[in-house]
C-alpha cells in the first residue's frame, strides 16, 4: 500500500508523462504500473464523448514482466485481442464503426473463456491496432518493490483516475455496464461464428 506522497508522485507522473504510442522509442523491460491516454479528438464511446477528453487516462495497468511485454507485445500487438481487457474493451466500442467481427479467440480451446475472451478477424485485428497506434499514449513507472505491492498500487491509482476502460476495480466507473454489455454482444458474436 502506498502512503499519500508515494501515490501522489506516482499519480504525477503517469498524468505528466504521457507519450503517443508513436513517439516510444524505447519500451521499458522492468516490471511497473502504466498508464493508456487518449489522445484523439473524440472518444469513439457515444455517451462519453463530451467528458473523455484529449490526455485524459482511460486504462491503468500494471506489467509483472515489463512494459515492453504488456504494452508493446500485447495490448498494442494484432492478434491478442484474446488476451488483453484494453483491446477487448476498445474493439467493443469500435467495432460497429470500423466494421469487424469477433470471432472465438481459439478455434481449439473447449472452454467458454474462448468466446468471453473473443478477439477479432485478422483485418479487425489490424484495424483495432491501427486505431490504436493512431488514438493512445502511454506513462510508465518502473516498479522496485514486491509483485504483491505492484497489484496493490495498481488498485490506488485504478481508484483514484476511475479510467472508463477499467472494469475490474473500479466500482465507481460510471461506463462500466455499457462497456460490459458491449463485450456481451461481442462474445454472443463470436459464439455464432462459423469459420469458412
Amino acid at each position: 500500500m502506498l502512503n499519500i506522497n508515494e501515490l501522489n508522485t506516482l499519480i504525477t507522473h503517469l498524468k505528466f508523462n504521457l507519450i503517443p504510442f508513436k513517439g516510444i522509442s524505447r519500451f521499458s523491460t522492468e516490471k511497473g504500473i502504466y498508464a493508456i491516454g487518449f489522445d484523439g479528438i473524440e472518444f469513439p464511446l457515444a455517451s462519453a464523448i463530451h467528458k473523455i477528453k484529449p490526455n485524459d487516462i482511460i486504462y491503468i495497468g500494471k506489467a509483472e514482466d515489463s512494459q515492453r511485454e504488456r504494452d508493446a507485445n500485447s495490448h498494442f500487438k494484432s492478434d491478442q485481442t484474446g488476451h488483453s481487457t484494453v483491446r477487448r474493451s476498445l474493439g467493443a466500442i469500435l467495432r460497429k464503426k470500423l466494421g469487424f467481427m469477433p470471432v472465438p479467440r481459439s478455434f481449439t480451446e473447449t472452454s467458454n473463456k474462448r468466446f468471453v475472451n473473443y478477439k477479432y478477424s485478422l483485418e479487425g485485428e489490424n484495424k483495432l491496432t491501427e486505431w490504436m497506434i493512431d488514438n493512445l499514449s502511454l506513462s510508465y513507472w518502473e516498479w522496485n518493490d514486491s509483485i504483491e505491492n505492484l497489484r496493490k498500487a495498481e488498485k490506488q491509482v485504478i481508484r483514484f483516475f476511475t479510467p472508463i476502460l477499467n472494469l475490474a476495480n473500479n466500482p465507481n466507473n460510471d461506463w462500466r455496464s455499457e462497456i460490459q454489455d458491449l463485450r456481451a454482444e461481442c462474445a454472443d458474436l463470436a459464439k455464432q461464428y462459423k469459420p469458412r
